[in-house]
């Protein structure tokens, strides 16, 4: 027998027994959870990304699934404690705080994605935005996006009223003014649901409070924040400039419909504002005139997710790092006005100069940092309840905020 044929009877046997690896046949699955809203154009975006990714890479099988944002952490959850956890999963830095603790069978529910990253990779990413995916020292998420608020008012009621519109130079003792003298019957100076810790963030800063020490407790308590909570209940209770806006939904509808002058919101309803009509301009959030502090929203971010129990992870990476890409971040950017985490789209001239994106990303660049960590959910729901108190007259601000940091310290066993 030739060497030729002993080598081809060789190869054809090695061909015949089964490998120890993978015997998956066709292209590998993965499964995707997204929470983007019905036909908005994130999900246009996403959807497009995603068929350009799987006709890039027909080795990988991409199954799409939109779960409704608010029931997305819960199902995660009860579907990894099932063993039927998704590959990839969208989360915010809020989200990934909830579930970094929790455990099935002694491991975590979000794969640490630093082995899977080159050092090149990660220092892509602006770093505020890598940090605000760790848990501890975990990488759990790629982050895509991040966004916050700035004010946005109605200029053609600022010119009805002839007053100038805001600016950068505005401290709140203008803003209150401002609003005073655009209210009427039907028109709030500004809406703002002032009940909801997410939007009385910003004023705490401002006042010269902060919502965690240096170590990552709590700082609820302080004479600062309580008198940033009495201003800004005020501004309803005493001052009659917000309007009947008791949630988001009200304040959005009210700004919408030309019945509201200004309000605090983000990029995520620019579209929603211009196209009904309004002729909307934008400013910097003004700052405190006692304290020359100014006022700092939180910036959250989105990010894309690999669960633990996932056998398809590199695939999984794979996928998340093109939704993180800068080809997909400059289209988010473009067609949502969410911004960007990577240093090279951030300073792109196209992003940096558009006249929505440059005015967010400078606010952004003021915003409050907020810890990923179990305590920062705990604080907000405590928060609102300390809102909720001090303004139907139940406690004063001094002791709901009291009240607040004690009930995180109780539930964490501080």
């Amino acid at each position: 027998m030739s060497a030729r044929t002993v080598l081809c009877t060789a190869l054809l046997l090695l061909a015949s027994v089964p490998s120890g690896g993978d015997d998956r046949q066709g292209p590998v699955p993965v499964e995707l959870w997204h929470t983007f809203g019905v036909d908005s154009m994130e999900e246009r975006i996403f959807t497009e990304s995603v068929e350009r990714f799987s006709l890039a890479h027909p080795a990988i099988a991409v199954e799409v699934v939109r779960i409704p944002y608010l029931q997305n952490l819960q199902q995660f959850i009860n579907a990894a404690q099932a063993g039927e956890a998704p590959d990839l999963i969208r989360l915010s830095e809020t989200e990934v705080g909830r579930i970094g603790h929790i455990s099935v069978e002694g491991f975590p529910l979000l794969e640490d994605l630093r082995p899977h990253l080159t050092p090149r990779q990660k220092r892509a990413f602006v770093p505020d935005a890598l940090s605000a995916m760790r848990y501890e020292e975990a990488l759990y998420a790629l982050p895509a996006t991040r966004s916050c608020m700035t004010l946005l008012y109605n200029a053609a009621l600022f010119d009805a009223a002839g007053l100038a519109y805001p600016h950068s130079g505005w401290r709140t003792e203008d803003l209150l003014d401002a609003a005073r003298s655009l209210t009427t019957a039907d028109v709030a100076g500004i809406a703002l649901p002032v009940k909801w810790s997410y939007w009385f963030v910003p004023f705490i800063s401002a006042w010269g409070g902060a919502l965690f020490d240096d170590a990552g407790y709590p700082t609820l308590q302080s004479e600062a924040t309580a008198a940033a909570m009495e201003w800004v209940l005020d501004l309803g209770r005493v001052h009659g400039v917000t309007g009947s806006v008791n949630s988001i939904e009200s304040m959005s509808t009210r700004f919408q419909t030309g019945r509201a002058a200004m309000v605090i919101d983000g990029a995520w309803n620019w579209d929603r504002y211009a196209e009904s009509g309004i002729r909307l301009g934008q400013s910097l959030l003004p700052y405190n005139g006692s304290t020359g502090r100014r006022l700092a929203p939180m910036v959250g971010y989105f990010g894309w997710s690999v669960a633990k129990q996932s056998g398809v992870k590199p695939e999984a990476v794979q996928l998340a790092l093109w939704l993180s890409s800068a080809e997909v971040q400059r289209e988010f950017s473009l067609g949502t006005y969410s911004l960007p985490t990577l240093a090279e789209v951030l300073s792109d001239p196209t992003i940096v100069e558009h006249p929505v994106l440059g005015g967010f990303i400078e606010q952004a660049r003021l915003g409050t940092p907020v810890p990923t960590t179990r305590v920062t959910a705990m604080l907000f729901e405590q928060l609102d309840t300390a809102l909720a108190l001090t303004s139907d007259g139940s406690m004063t601000a001094e002791a709901s905020l009291a009240a607040a940091d004690g009930e995180i310290r109780k539930m964490l066993g501080w």
